[in-house]
């Protein structure tokens, strides 16, 4: 805005000579009865125009003689009034006490004097704090890391006259966005927060000693910070910096300065009493595991979320902050807090603080006052839905049903040996299986080889009339074929659907095989192959590779391979995938079968249950690990489905897609459990082709499930609305890869380039999963 002319100051002056006043937080005390200083407030109101004055002494004064004389309050005014007039006696009213000029505010306020006004100001503490107890708090010495909370923690120490000297650190100015917690005007926009907290405090009591640290808390100050002046009694740390967070703790437990830390977030406390246990791990040891001398070092959030997260817990955050976690740089730009928890936060830390420095209270630990779980309405009882538990496969029970449907062969003349057989079953067990869930259950008697579906491990949300399961025993039996062509084993065998869902195929074995280069080369890569679920840069796949690939699939009668490559068309894919995936988390039945059947969330559950999918193996980073663990909180789903929310997990679905050469997509004719068995085959076949060309799997059978819950089923718990959403996106699947009605889409992947995974799932013992009849 340009100047305007005449005497008045333009716009640009105005804010010129505001901002001169922008780091001034000191307010500046005139005492009358000095002559300089008498002389230096008059010409301070002779020169300020718009100087606010205000003189209220003499109702101090009441105050005072009230504090001094609490039975005075009985006796008449008058009395009350003499004891005031006796006590200014012969001094004029104006040179009694002080005045007190604030110059960011230009107002002039009329004070009693230091000792007086602590003890009218602190009056209403007794006894909740005692005389002597504030007469000590008045010595001690508090640093405040960090001016969010910190602001809240710092006024309300202030109000109680809490300390003696408060050290206040933060390096950042105030953002409009940050008054949603912090109690201030929007004139202090871009004033430094430390010059805001210090100002509020001398507002509220001018005799208070505020050391302000504008630059945050830096390994050149730090030593300053807690020990110029004399050495902190409490450090109370709300900073945002971790590596500050931990080099701070490390010093404060050397100097054996006590750590008090409020984080909003569910009330969460920390108190780690360095004072009294000087062999205290920092943080009660959840960091003992990581060098944070490499912090700074780190350049990105997935690097530096293990540090993070050791600090504030995963499991222990709130639902809401939870979602909130999954949305950050999606639908929100950082970390929510309130003005409520703010507040709330800075009155237990006031609290704590005061009782660490008194001595009455002498616990270290994390603790959690969590209003939500204090004070909460009654959470109606969920029906109970009857479970039925199903047995794993017993060998009696294998056996009656093999003499009962008549599967028994009397004794085979040509038996193969028991290392061939454990080579076999080993090779069948390493097939893929949905959620690694490995249904299989093979029993050999008479020369016979017996597959059955183990249904105990076949009861999955995600396997409708166990067509998952399937494709996994179809998988295995591509691998069983191909071993004993690579042992010189010739195989007679049948599928036997009449027998579905408990027996599945038998076979016969003979030692007169001529094994195929293609059948060698595909059997040697069954160690290799595995899930692959890595986001690396997108590079084309050869023609003549996608070909070879196609060619293994017809192998399998009816088999038929289509794929996309087109990016555009991939991510019509992908928002098609994403939205299934989102409904997996969203109807309960489907998330708890996430969360409890197929996760397995640390290597004991892994090496308990022997089948499942260890969060080691999945390939993901730091970041997107810690959102898959956030799964894990039902209300947290619930609150991300109300609001809308998951575009976390979307953007890693996408991710995954868009880095993909290609997507594949197996089908066969629709209706016969034979298709599913044989889709199996064909999906094996591709695989172990792919891993022999160097090329990585990673099936995305997610929409497939949930087209067939959707259209065949007809078993889906959602609104009709999402079901016609559904419907509407398993048109737009079929049309982009041309599926015909009389065919059944079997087995979806991702394809690409990339390192193979340093991870893989585990395989239940083979005791397990095959026994040996004998006759």
């Amino acid at each position: 805005m340009s100047s305007k002319t005449g005497s008045n100051p333009s716009l640009s002056q105005l804010i010129t000579q505001t901002s001169t006043q922008n780091n001034v937080y000191k307010p500046v005390f005139f005492n009358l009865s000095d002559n300089i200083q008498k002389t230096e407030f008059e010409t301070l109101i002779s020169n300020k125009n718009n100087l606010q004055v205000y003189d209220h002494i003499y109702t101090q004064v009441e105050e005072l003689i009230k504090c001094l004389h609490p039975t005075i309050v009985f006796l008449p005014p008058a009395e009350l009034a003499k004891a005031v007039e006796n006590h200014f006696g012969d001094k004029p009213q104006e040179e009694y006490g002080v005045w007190v000029y604030y110059p960011w505010t230009e107002k002039l306020v009329h004070l009693l004097d230091e000792q007086e006004f602590a003890l009218v100001r602190t009056n209403r503490n007794k006894h909740k704090i005692t005389e002597k107890e504030q007469s000590l708090l008045s010595q001690k010495k508090i640093g405040v890391m960090g001016l969010s909370v910190g602001q809240s923690v710092s006024l309300t120490l202030a109000m109680e006259r809490g300390f003696g000297e408060l050290r206040i650190a933060d390096f950042d100015e105030l953002d409009l966005s940050n008054i949603n917690r912090i109690r201030t005007g929007v004139y202090n926009l871009k004033i430094k927060k430390t010059v805001i907290v210090a100002r509020e405090i001398a507002e509220i009591d001018p005799y208070l000693n505020v050391v302000c640290f504008e630059d945050g808390i830096t390994d050149e100050n730090l030593d300053d910070f807690l020990t110029k002046n004399g050495k902190l009694d409490l450090l109370i740390d709300e900073c945002d910096s971790f590596d500050i967070k931990i080099n701070s703790r490390n010093k404060a437990k050397a100097l054996g300065i006590p750590v008090l830390m409020e984080g909003s977030d569910r009330g969460t406390i920390d108190i780690e009493r360095f004072d009294l246990e000087p062999n205290r791990p920092v943080l009660h040891g959840m960091v003992e595991h990581l060098d944070m001398s490499k912090y700074k070092t780190l350049s990105t959030m997935d690097e530096r979320i293990p540090y993070i997260t050791a600090v504030t817990g995963v499991e222990t955050l709130s639902p809401r902050m939870k979602a909130s976690a999954v949305e950050i740089m999606a639908t929100i730009s950082t970390w929510p807090q309130l003005a409520s928890a703010v507040t709330y936060g800075g009155g237990i830390t006031a609290d704590l603080s005061r009782k660490i420095l008194l001595g009455n209270l002498s616990v270290s630990g994390r603790f959690f006052i969590d209003m939500d779980e204090l004070i909460s309405d009654s959470i109606p009882s969920a029906p109970v839905t009857e479970v039925k538990i199903i047995a794993p496969l017993q060998t009696p029970e294998l056996e009656e049903f093999i003499t009962t449907h008549q599967l028994a062969f009397e004794k085979e003349t040509n038996p193969i040996s028991d290392d061939m057989l454990n080579q076999l079953i080993e090779a069948a067990a390493k097939a893929p299986s949905g959620g690694n869930n490995q249904p299989w259950r093979w029993h050999y008697k008479n020369g016979l080889l017996h597959l059955f579906l183990e249904k105990s491990a076949a009861q999955a949300y995600l396997d409708p009339q166990y067509i998952s399961s399937y494709i996994s025993l179809g998988a295995a039996i591509e691998n069983l074929l191909l071993t004993a062509a690579n042992l010189k084993l010739s195989v007679n065998w049948q599928l036997t659907p009449q027998l579905a869902p408990t027996h599945i195929a038998w076979f016969s074995f003979a030692e007169n095989h001529s094994t195929s280069e293609q059948e060698k080369q595909l059997a040697t890569q069954i160690e290799l192959r595995h899930t692959n679920r890595k986001i690396a840069p997108r590079q084309e796949i050869e023609a003549t590779e996608l070909n070879q690939l196609s060619n293994l699939v017809t192998q399998i009668p009816d088999a038929k391979l289509t794929w996309l490559t087109n990016p555009e068309q991939i991510k019509g894919l992908g928002a098609i995938a994403t939205h299934t995936d989102l409904l997996r988390m969203f109807i309960p039945a489907a998330h708890e079968d996430f969360i409890t059947r197929e996760m397995r969330w640390n290597i004991d559950e892994v090496t308990a249950t022997e089948d499942g999918i260890g969060i080691h193996t999945l390939d993901l980073s730091n970041n997107d690990q810690i959102g898959i663990r956030l799964l894990k909180d039902k209300k947290m789903i619930a609150f991300l489905q109300q609001i809308n929310g998951g575009s976390g997990f979307k953007r890693l679905s996408m991710q995954q897609f868009m880095a993909s050469s290609a997507i594949g997509l197996i089908t066969m004719p629709k209706g016969a459990i034979n298709s599913f068995i044989e889709g199996g085959m064909a999906a094996e076949k591709l695989w172990l082709g792919a891993t022999a060309l160097n090329l990585q799997i990673h099936p995305v059978n997610v929409p497939l499930i949930f087209f067939y819950k959707n259209s065949i089923e007809d078993s889906l718990p959602i609104p009709l609305e999402s079901k016609a959403q559904l419907t509407q996106a398993e048109q737009g699947f079929k049309q982009l890869f041309s599926v015909k009605d009389s065919e059944q889409a079997i087995f979806m992947f991702r394809i690409f380039k990339a390192t193979p995974s340093p991870e893989r799932t585990i395989r239940k013992s083979t005791s397990k999963i095959f026994s040996i009849g004998r006759a």
